[in-house]
């Protein structure tokens, strides 16, 4: 993914105090409660970051994550449907 971007058009999204969210995709019927990493990235992921400008924003916010974590976290958004490119 070179400038990944979340996907919002049928999802319903509630911000958890903890950094985490909970995302339910309308079309799909099917929820997901994203981790603080996960909501990190797709928070982030806005379409005009590359993959290393969206692994250093999210490693500012999160200093334990890397572009591999990064790289995984986008990978399971991705397989969730909750972002494109």
């Amino acid at each position: 993914m070179n400038a990944p971007r979340a996907l919002r058009d049928g999802l319903r999204i509630k911000e958890i105090a903890d950094g985490r969210l909970a995302v339910y995709d309308e079309r799909a019927e099917q929820g997901h409660l994203l981790g603080p990493l996960s909501a990190a990235v797709y928070r982030l992921a806005d379409g005009t970051r590359t993959l290393a400008d969206l692994a250093a924003a999210v490693t500012r916010a999160h200093p334990g994550a890397d572009l591999a974590t990064v790289r995984l976290a986008l990978t399971e958004l991705d397989a969730a449907g909750l972002v494109g490119t």
